[in-house]
């Protein structure tokens, strides 16, 4: 345990030291901000508008900073060499994958809090305190990124970051679009169109059910049997994911 948490905690100091990680959330920042131009031009329930942009920008931005985290955590450590030396200490190789997942998780619990932090104190000073289901809102999209950062990681443990990029992207897409695969599958006239829709959206993730933006977004309650399916499905995904990343990283040569 002390190893991982070794582990963890130097991923944790060096990915905050990343230049385009600030970079990504300057930008988040500035989107989140600006959603309350949104007053201005909008006709209608003004109100609801600001939040969804708000909102659909703190999910983008953890998104792409999962992405971008995930991505890079094998080939960093290869253009470093540093790969060989902890290769060749008495580590096992899943305590290292392991570690470097949960300092990612540490990393974006802190990015989730800051634009959560920016979104209640601009909230509060324009409509009021933010609604409870908001707050659970973030603790599943949370869970999301966690299942999206062990899908990228998995990827980097066998392919260069541009390729993982690419994957990660896909699965994501997939995932968000997983219950219209499902639909349309259904509606097709052949069987074998079907059957294929069947096996894409049980394989593949469905990030649909980490999404409660629009509950959130109209202040609605989540219901707790909602919160706690949802937190099942995306804790045993996600140690399936990364059982695979575990298994890849093992079977790997660095000699």
């Amino acid at each position: 345990m002390n190893r991982l948490l070794a582990i963890a905690s130097n991923t944790f100091r060096e990915t905050i030291r990343d230049k385009i990680l600030y970079s990504i959330i300057f930008f988040a920042f500035i989107v989140i901000l600006g959603s309350v131009a949104m007053e201005e031009i909008t006709i209608g329930d003004q109100d609801k508008v600001v939040r969804s942009m708000a909102q659909g920008a703190i999910r983008l931005f953890g998104s792409v900073i999962a992405l971008f985290l995930g991505v890079g955590l094998v080939y960093k450590e290869l253009e470093r060499k540093t790969i060989y030396t902890i290769a060749s200490k008495p580590i096992p190789r899943w305590i290292f994958v392991l570690g470097k997942y949960t300092g990612l998780l540490w990393v974006l619990a802190l990015e989730l809090a800051l634009m959560a932090l920016l979104y209640t104190v601009m909230m509060w000073s324009r409509q009021g305190a933010p609604h409870s289901s908001v707050y659970i809102s973030w603790v599943m999209l949370y869970m999301e990124l966690g299942l999206l950062t062990a899908w990228a990681m998995l990827f980097s443990c066998y392919s260069a970051p541009t390729t993982a990029a690419l994957f990660s992207i896909a699965v994501w897409m997939i995932g968000h679009m997983a219950d219209d695969i499902w639909y349309f599958g259904q509606e097709a006239a052949s069987a074998s169109v079907r059957s294929a829709s069947e096996v894409v959206y049980w394989l593949l993730p469905n990030f649909e059910m980490f999404n409660a933006t629009a509950a959130s977004v109209h202040e609605l309650p989540l219901t707790l049997s909602h919160f706690l399916g949802v937190a099942i499905y995306g804790v045993g995904y996600t140690s399936v994911v990364l059982a695979g990343a575990v298994m890849v990283f093992g079977k790997r040569d660095f000699k």
